[in-house]
Formats: structure tokens, sequence, C-alpha cells
């Protein structure tokens, strides 16, 4: 922990103890004015190694485990579990973070060898998160985030794809991050790092939620000091976000959680889980990014998932009546798509086209592509609305939209011909791919949720999409997108820039 033994870096070792402790030549310490970083020393009462601080109260035996026993096995399991788990989730967990607050200050600084722009310092957060023991696939037996979140994506009911739906979302962010950070978009880069964050923070919840119920005396018995140990350990690494939510809640979360107190647990479990999940939107994240506890299958009583109310944020002069956050964010597809045509990237490009990146939808992601190529029952989703079959009759295709984009980013059809080295060839594919995504598949679709919207109406069932309100949602926050924001003043990529 201190000396390190594995990870080298150009003079010495890396270590764990380092990435709580370091500083720079001045004796600052080398995170100091970090937003996350400057949160949790205030929480901690401003200290700056406060993460090395709760690993080695354990190592050492001091603090909450002065008055441990070396021949108690409890104590014992309960000071590895701390001392892991801190240099784990507060340690390292930070030190995630500085790595993409180092590469956009790498990127603002605007020297192309400052850690390449960036794009270093975002590789170096990736494989703090994941580790070297996951192997090339993820699928390996590691120790760090990356396995935490898939044990409690397990444990929760949140994978999709055989994948932990954090691991997903992390590294969808973090290239995004990347590519952002090749093409000096420093600003894009920044806004990621707390939708990194956000989802970081996810499985840390997950644990406490697992550990207040394994920690709890009125639903578990024996010896009950390495259950509460590592409740306190999750705890205290989401502790400093959750008080600056809502004092209150860490509070009450901390004097039934943290080590050593008095009466542990003595809310019980289910008012303790109940008062967590009224910070989940303060969070970053939803009721379904955390999940139900599963035990043999089950939730036990209080830890199933809750339900996140749905939010109405303003969107573009529009108020919506469901949530269509997640809707709006398909700009951010189409923005990163033609920051890679841009650059000629046509892979990338092809990649966040047919893959998504941004726009979340139940277990995958929304993309672009799949606005022109869904289907129903094997017909093309969109067949007998009126404007969709017009447009199929006259291009003799039900993917006419898709056709006409992936020939820019393919070569293809009236491109084929196209040299790779001719800038006037590569701007006319970028711009046939990017209009085409924007005012093919997406327009489209946008009159596919107005007649879902009505279709939904004339069902007469109020649980249909909320009688089809919620589509009509989605019909808007598809033409405007969410960089134009609240009011519409923002620079946005879709329909409604297009009409400004």
């Amino acid at each position: 922990y201190t000396e390190g033994e594995f990870s080298e870096k150009s003079s010495s070792m890396r270590t764990l103890q380092g990435f709580s402790t370091a500083t720079t030549d001045d004796g600052t310490p080398k995170l100091a004015g970090e937003k996350f970083f400057d949160m949790y020393r205030a929480y901690w009462g401003g200290s700056a190694t406060y993460a090395d601080d709760f690993v080695m109260a354990a190592l050492d035996k001091t603090g909450v485990f002065a008055d441990a026993s070396d021949a108690d096995e409890g104590d014992n399991l309960a000071r590895a579990e701390i001392a892991n788990k801190g240099a784990q989730y507060q340690n390292t967990w930070m030190y995630i973070i500085h790595e993409m607050e180092d590469a956009v200050a790498d990127c603002r600084a605007g020297d192309l060898t400052a850690n390449d722009k960036g794009v270093k310092a975002i590789d170096e957060a990736w494989v703090f998160w994941a580790g070297s023991l996951e192997g090339t696939e993820g699928t390996g037996n590691g120790v760090q985030m990356y396995a935490l979140a898939e044990k409690r994506a397990a444990n929760f009911g949140t994978k999709a794809n055989g994948k932990a739906l954090v691991n997903t979302n992390v590294l969808t962010h973090i290239e995004a991050m990347r590519d952002y950070l090749k093409a000096g978009l420093c600003d894009a880069a920044a806004d990621k790092i707390g939708v990194v964050v956000s989802q970081m923070t996810v499985p840390l919840i997950q644990g406490t939620i697992r550990y207040a119920y394994h920690g709890d005396s009125a639903v578990q018995s024996g010896d009950l000091k390495k259950g509460r140990a590592e409740g306190w350990a999750f705890l205290a690494a989401a502790l400093p976000q959750i008080n600056a939510c809502d004092s209150g809640v860490a509070a009450m979360l901390r004097s039934n959680m943290e080590y050593g107190v008095a009466n542990p647990m003595a809310a019980g479990y289910k008012a303790v889980v109940a008062e967590l999940q009224t910070v989940y939107s303060c969070l970053g994240f939803t009721c379904a990014d955390v999940g139900g506890y599963l035990v043999d299958g089950a939730s036990p009583d209080g830890l199933s998932a809750c339900v996140t109310p749905a939010a109405s944020a303003t969107v573009a002069g529009y108020q919506p009546e469901s949530d269509v956050s997640e809707h709006a964010k398909i700009d951010l597809d189409q923005l990163k798509m033609e920051v890679e045509t841009d650059n000629f990237n046509w892979a990338g490009a092809k990649k966040v086209y047919a893959d998504g990146a941004h726009s979340s939808k139940t277990g995958s992601m929304r993309t672009l592509q799949g606005f022109s190529t869904a289907t129903k029952d094997g017909q093309p989703k969109l067949a007998g609305q009126k404007y969709f079959d017009m447009y199929r009759t006259y291009w003799n295709s039900a993917t006419y939209a898709d056709d006409f984009v992936m020939q820019g980013l393919d070569k293809t059809g009236i491109f084929a011909s196209a040299s790779d080295s001719d800038a006037g060839d590569n701007k006319a594919r970028a711009e046939i791919a990017n209009k085409g995504a924007q005012y093919q598949n997406t327009w489209m679709y946008i009159i596919h949720e107005m007649e879902d919207a009505v279709a939904d109406c004339r069902a007469g069932d109020l649980t249909a999409n909320d009688k089809g309100v919620k589509a009509i949602d989605e019909a808007w926050a598809f033409w405007a997108g969410s960089l134009e924001g609240a009011d519409g003043t923002g620079a946005g990529v879709q329909m409604y820039a297009l009409a400004e």
C-alpha cells in the first residue's frame, strides 16, 4: 500500500497510498481545486488525506480500531474490509476523477504535447477503473471498480447483454471524453465528468444497501462486524456527495452505519434505504440505475427497486409531462457523429450512428440508425403511417433514410468512386451522412412519435404512454435535443437548430 510493487512509473513505483497523499512541488495536495476532491476534503474535516486516513486506521489499528483485538476474528475481518475497500473505493476512486480533471486541464492548456492533449490522462482514468486483471474483454477476475460494478449488478439485476450497465455507461462516456479531447472540444469533455462520477457512485450505493441489510441485527444473526465494516466502507465513499445533496440524510445514514457507533442500524435497514433513495436524483441517477437488491432471486421487504418520479424539465421552451431527458440526448450522438466526420473518421462516425453513445433506453442505447431500421414483428416499425409510406414508396426502400446515410459513411452508391484523398469528396460524404441522419432518420421518427401518440390516445387506455402524452413529449425532445437547454437558446444540432 505504501511502497507499491507492480505499477511502475518513470522513476519509481505507483502506490495506492500516493493516490491520496500526493502533493505538488510546493507541498499543495495534488488534487486541490478539483470539485469532488474539495467536496470530500471539506466533509472529512479538511483532511487532504482523508482516504489514506481511512485506510491507515485499519492497517495501523488506530482511530475506530484502537481497541480492536488481534485475537478477535471479527475485528480482524472488519479491519481488512475497511483497509481494502478504502483503498479501492476512496483512494483509487477519487484518483480516477482526478485523471478526468487532468485530461480536461491538458486540453484547455491548448498544448498537444500535454498528455496528448489530455488523451493519455483519460486512458489512465479507464485503466485505474478496470485494472489489468480484467483482460481485453472485461471478463477477467479483477479487483477494481469495474469488478465491483459487475458484482453489484448481479446482486441488483442491473446487467444488460451480460455486462453491468454501470460499466457500459462509464466506458461509453469515457470514450466520448477521449473523442472530444482529440477534437479539442474541452468543454464537451468537461461536461462528461459529472455524468461519469454519477455512474461511478451507483455501485457504492448498491454496496451500502446490501450491507445495510446484512448489518441489521433485526434480520441477521451472529458476529456482524465484517458486514458492518463493509457497509461503512461503501457509505463513506459516497457520503460527502450525499451530504452535499441533503445534510440531514447524510447525518441519518452515518448515525446508523458508521463503524463503531453505539447502536448500529438502530433505525433498521428499511428506513436507511428509504432515506438513501431520496437523494438518487440529486446524485445523478435513477431508481432503475440502482435496481433492487436480490437475495436468492427475490428482494427482501423494502429492498425492491424504487420508482423514479417522472421529471418534467423544460426542453427548449416546451414543458413535457414525462421524463424525456434521455430521448433529448440523441443530439449528443448527432454532435459526436459530426465531430467524427469533420475529421473524416468514418469508422468512428459509423460506430456512434449504429451503436449509440448518449441516449439510453431500457436495456440498451437509442441510435440514429434505429430511427430508420427499427422493425416490429418482422415489419418496418413505421409501416402504415402516412408519411413513412409516402417516402418508402418514393425511395422503394423501408430503410431509405439509413441507405442515404450509409452511402456517405461506407463510400458506396453515389460515393463508390469517391477518393479518400479528395477533400471535396470527403466533405460531401460528411454532409450526406450528417444531414441524412438529422433530416431523414430523426425527422421521420418525430412524425412517428406524433402518429404513435394519436394511436395511444385512440386506444383509450390511459396507461398507453399516458394516453399518448409521453410520445408527444418524445417528438419534441427529438426535434429540439438536449443542447438547446430550457429556453431554446443553446447550441443544438437538431431540427430546432436548423429552423433557427
